[in-house]
């Protein structure tokens, strides 16, 4: 076991540092399907599609469970009958998402170039969006142009913090940028001093980023010490060994030692924060359809720890999910994509397999000033 957890240190170790100069798209690994008949005799796209049903099947935490992997591998003969007649790259791509769609990570995936482009000038679209809503200041809900702001609202005794993405200066190295530490000092101690009851944190329009961010900020509404936190756990596969060949090793010991389809256990660091008071008044997250990856580990964390209520929609996000992505690329197509390698499991066991996150209370969120109106009616000082 001893001998596992340092290999594991060595896997991370050089997989951050794969991160910093880029996705490295590697082939998916030839496992002896290469030799059956249907490889041999398949299009391009059929024998890709073998290649990623094993891939993805030996690989995703998900597919850990022989059940699961039963289910994908099922589908391969209808697979391969569609990838017959299969006419583009961007329809062989459809095709292998119907494939896995049990898995609901955002995270794994295959693109074709048509797709990508697509994606591409729908970002342009959304930025631009984006910016016409900054100058629309009907309401505080509307998005505004800073990774994150906040505004106090003295008379109704409500903090508004507007928490768009989980970035700043350090995550994204760029000095130009805030820091969001230097935020919350500001912010917290602003509302120590006009007795603020209640702290509204928006994430409706946060997709993710860096999860210090939100321990930061969780940190000063309990110490980290005192919540209780995901557990991760690591999928050792033939597809993750491409990127450390010291994972082979530590797969091997790991099945030696009697784990056959297990994930393997990683532990929690120690957590280490500067001391500082908690706030104790109310705290309320608002969440929408965009609220996802950190952000969404955010509110998963409040939920399980009980730190405050949650409103607005449905999540769009598994509070237990998928993530530590690697890029593969598929041979015969050229077609790029990713896949998941860890599994997060949210503090409450009992809910682990929930789907989606439900609020508290549901607040339409498309009407930003109803939205606000109906907010204030709930929270505001009672005068």
């Amino acid at each position: 076991m001893k001998k596992t957890a340092m290999l594991i240190t060595l896997l991370f170790c050089s997989l951050s540092l794969s991160a910093q100069g880029g996705p490295q798209f590697k082939d998916v690994p030839l496992t002896g399907i290469e030799g059956t008949p249907a490889y041999a005799d398949g299009n391009k796209y059929q024998k890709d599609a073998l290649l990623f049903v094993d891939m993805l099947a030996a690989t995703h935490p998900y597919y850990i469970r022989a059940e699961r992997r039963f289910v994908l591998e099922s589908r391969l003969p209808d697979l391969l009958e569609a990838c017959a007649d299969c006419g583009s790259d961007a329809e062989f791509a459809a095709l292998l998402r119907e494939a896995m769609k049990e898995v609901r990570d955002r995270h794994t995936d295959v693109i074709d170039e048509a797709s990508y482009s697509a994606q591409k000038s729908g970002a342009k679209s959304a930025k631009a969006e984006s910016a016409a809503a900054a100058e629309d200041a009907r309401s505080p809900l509307t998005r505004g142009g800073e990774l994150f702001s906040y505004r106090i609202f003295a008379p109704e005794s409500i903090c508004y913090l507007q928490f768009n993405q989980c970035n700043d200066a350090r995550s994204l190295r760029d000095e130009s940028l805030p820091r969001f530490d230097k935020l919350l000092d500001k912010m917290f101690a602003e509302m120590e001093q006009e007795e603020i009851e209640t702290l509204i944190v928006d994430l409706q329009y946060n997709n993710g980023g860096s999860s210090r961010l939100c321990d930061e900020l969780l940190d000063r509404l309990r110490p980290l010490s005192e919540l209780r936190n995901l557990d991760s756990y690591l999928r050792f596969s033939p597809m993750l060994a491409l990127y450390n060949p010291k994972v082979g090793e530590a797969m091997a010991a790991w099945e030696a030692a009697g784990h056959k389809d297990e994930l393997y256990p990683i532990r929690q660091r120690a957590v280490r924060t500067e001391p500082h008071d908690c706030y104790g008044g109310k705290v309320v997250f608002i969440q929408g359809p965009k609220t996802y990856s950190s952000a969404g580990i955010l509110v998963t964390l409040a939920r399980d720890n009980a730190i405050g209520e949650v409103i607005g929609t449905e999540s769009d996000y598994s509070p237990s999910h998928y993530g530590e992505v690697i890029p593969f690329r598929l041979p015969n197509t050229g077609l790029l994509g990713s896949v998941c390698t860890k599994y997060f499991e949210r503090p409450d066991k009992a809910r682990a397999e929930d789907k989606s996150l439900s609020p508290d209370t549901f607040v339409n969120l498309d009407d930003k000033q109803v939205a606000w109106d109906t907010i204030l009616k709930m929270y505001a000082k009672k005068i």
